[in-house]
C-alpha cells in the first residue's frame, strides 16, 4: 500500500508569485495527464455542531475571484455553508504526484451566472436537478426516475430552481504539494496578507 514518489522537486523559483497562476499551470498539466476528471475536488464543510463532512464535487471554473462549483443549496453541503461558510477544497492528481489544498470562504454567485450555467446543461441533468431533494431520504428510485422522464417528455422549458446554483470559494490559503522521494515532499503555502498581497512559505514535509 506504499508507493514511492518521483525524484521531482519543487523549489521557490519554480512557483508563480500569484497562486491562481500557479494553480492554472498545475491544472493544465493535470488535464493532460490524469485519465479521469482532473477537475474533481473534495469539498469539506462543517455544520452547526462542528461536525465535518466531505464529498467530491466538480470545479467548473476558477479565477482570482475564486473556485466555482454548482450544487443544490438545500443539500447537506448547502446547509453547512449557510451556517458556516468556511470550507476547504482538495485536488489530488496522482499521475503528476501533486495535491492542492485550498482554504477559504464560500459565497453564492450571482443568480444570472447560475442561470447561464444551468441553461447550458443537458436536459436530463436539468430535469434531475429540478426534481431532486438532494440529501433527503428517497424511498423509491423508480418513482423519481418516472417523474424525471415525465418532465422530459412534456417538452416544457426547465428553469433553474431557486435552490440550485453556484458557490465561489474565495481562498485565503492555497497549498501546493509535490510528492518526493522517501516521503520528503515539497510543500509551499500561499497566504493572503491584507486584501491583495500573497506571501509564500515553504512548509516541512
Amino acid at each position: 500500500m506504499r508507493k514511492e514518489y518521483s525524484q521531482s522537486t519543487l523549489e521557490r523559483e519554480h512557483l508563480c508569485d500569484n497562486p491562481f497562476e500557479q494553480f492554472s499551470r498545475w491544472f493544465e498539466e493535470a488535464l493532460e495527464f490524469e485519465p479521469h476528471e482532473a477537475n474533481a475536488m473534495t469539498l469539506a464543510t462543517v455544520d452547526s455542531n462542528s461536525a465535518p463532512s466531505a464529498r467530491v464535487v466538480l470545479l467548473k471554473s476558477f479565477s482570482a475571484d475564486g473556485f466555482i462549483f454548482f450544487t443544490n443549496y438545500s443539500s447537506k453541503k448547502g446547509g453547512d455553508i449557510s451556517v458556516n461558510n468556511r470550507v476547504a477544497l482538495l485536488f489530488y492528481w496522482p499521475q503528476t504526484m501533486r495535491q492542492v489544498r485550498v482554504e477559504g470562504s464560500a459565497f453564492k454567485i450571482d443568480p444570472s451566472e447560475s442561470d447561464e450555467y444551468f441553461n447550458s446543461r443537458p436536459a436530463l441533468s436539468k430535469a434531475s436537478s429540478a426534481l431532486s431533494k438532494q440529501s433527503s431520504p428517497l424511498e423509491n428510485r423508480d418513482e423519481f426516475d418516472k417523474r424525471v422522464n415525465t418532465l422530459l417528455g412534456s417538452g416544457a422549458e426547465i428553469s433553474r430552481p431557486d435552490n440550485w446554483g453556484g458557490y465561489s470559494v474565495k481562498p485565503d490559503h492555497i497549498e501546493f504539494w509535490q510528492g518526493g522521494v522517501g516521503r520528503s515532499h515539497d510543500r509551499f503555502i500561499y497566504s493572503l496578507e491584507g486584501s491583495q498581497e500573497w506571501s509564500i512559505t515553504r512548509l516541512y514535509p
